[in-house]
């Protein structure tokens, strides 16, 4: 593994085995001897060092936090807090994978590469992970030139199958920065006094333009929100039909996959007119719109969303405890609070296709036990600290695993590397 990757994995665990310690002491215990074992094992010292460096600031600072467990009932202010520190450390990682891949592809083109490849760049060549997975599940092979696109693409699918689109909603960079900038428009807008609010300004008019403008707004939203299925689709079919499963194995071992990731960074570090102009309608939709390129246009989300219907625990609704049933309270804070306007405050269970799992209506719920992330039978509510733990499981810990059975890191040589660089105009695809 590069410097990067263990320094993320470190930082990671030793977050999940804090959390261990606070809520159950001896399973602690028992993970920290584990991770010291393993990371001897795998010879990663510099994770090991990262937990070691991240676990002495943790006492140093916050030693009362260890002395005692958390609560069996940690207040949902919590959740807010803890999804914005843990996509700033998503962000932070994958922008330090992606410094140290520059400098290893400057290294490429200037003659041997001494610095490592970070493999986690492999996460941003979904189309190639789809194709790794069709040859995984029909043929039985497993990639070895980007295999660790197909690892997280499994974690991510992993985790959005046990907790709906969590991914996207605590882990995706993309939806992160949308969100950032969405938040710094509004900022902006209101330091200039201008009123970007089409709602308040909707109350003003007569109720009949209301219904129909409230009507129009939500067929357009509807239509918008195929496009991502439409675009997942695409990409489904040139996959399973634009490829025999005869062609797969040529393809995998095929130049053109090998450069798959130096044909990436030459897209966004030489960008053509198109490529510019698509990122800034992008970014613009991502601040107009909250939610924008997520709702609309990401069919990587749209595949989380359709494996999230099946997911077990959902955001559920207790209308013993709810304030609107339990006591005739008209108290919608949990829709306000939805980036997806999402009525959570009308329904029992959120079926969503648009939750990502946030938990910003969990944290905006006024009544105790009224709100939560809940299994369909089995009593209590998800809790932040377990919340870090399937972060932990399903993108530190699966990879991990990987990586210690071998099949994490490419093995495509370094001097194939330097020829495809220098070829990567013309490639051809078998």
């Amino acid at each position: 593994m590069s410097v990067t990757e263990q320094l993320a994995i470190g930082v990671a665990l030793v977050m999940g085995i804090w959390t261990l310690w606070r809520w159950v002491r001896p399973v602690g215990m028992v993970s920290t001897m584990a991770w010291a074992m393993v990371a001897m094992a795998l010879n990663l010292p510099v994770a090991l060092g990262a937990s070691v460096l991240c676990g002495g600031l943790l006492l140093r600072f916050a030693p009362d936090a260890l002395k005692q467990p958390l609560s069996p009932d940690a207040k949902v202010r919590h959740w807010n807090g803890l999804r914005g520190w843990t996509q700033a450390f998503f962000a932070a990682a994958l922008a330090a994978a992606g410094v140290q891949y520059g400098l290893h592809v400057w290294q490429l083109g200037s003659g041997a590469a001494e610095l490592a490849r970070p493999n986690v760049v492999d996460a941003f060549l979904p189309i190639a992970a789809m194709i790794q997975l069709k040859a995984w599940l029909q043929l039985g092979l497993w990639d070895s030139h980007h295999p660790a696109g197909l690892v997280m693409l499994l974690a991510a699918l992993g985790l959005s199958l046990t907790v709906k689109r969590a991914f996207c909603g605590w882990v995706c960079p993309m939806g992160g920065f949308g969100e950032q900038l969405y938040q710094w428009r509004k900022q902006a807008a209101k330091r200039l006094g201008l009123n970007w609010d089409a709602r308040a300004r909707l109350v003003q008019k007569p109720q009949w333009l209301q219904r129909t403008l409230g009507w129009t707004a939500k067929g357009l939203d509807w239509a918008l929100r195929l496009v991502k299925y439409g675009l997942l689709l695409s990409l489904v079919n040139l996959v399973m039909n634009g490829m025999p499963a005869m062609m797969v194995a040529r393809y995998l071992q095929g130049m053109y996959h090998q450069a798959a990731d130096l044909k990436m960074w030459a897209m966004f570090t030489q960008p053509s007119l198109l490529i510019v102009v698509s990122l800034a309608a992008i970014l613009i939709l991502a601040a107009l719109r909250r939610n924008a390129f997520c709702r609309y246009l990401c069919p990587y989300g749209a595949m989380m969303a359709l494996v999230g219907f099946i997911s077990p625990l959902k955001v559920r609704r207790d209308t013993a405890h709810c304030l609107r049933e339990g006591k005739g309270m008209q108290c919608d804070k949990c829709h306000q609070a939805c980036p997806s306007r999402i009525a959570v405050h009308q329904v029992i269970t959120v079926q969503s296709d648009e939750c990502n799992s946030c938990q910003r209506c969990v944290a905006a719920c006024p009544a105790k036990g009224a709100l939560g992330s809940r299994l369909p039978v089995v009593p209590g509510t998800l809790k932040p600290k377990q919340m870090v733990l399937l972060l932990v499981l399903f993108l530190f810990l699966l990879p991990l695993a990987f990586h210690a059975a071998d099949l994490w890191a490419s093995n495509t040589d370094p001097m194939m590397r330097q020829m495809l660089l220098r070829s990567l105009d013309n490639l051809p695809m078998f």
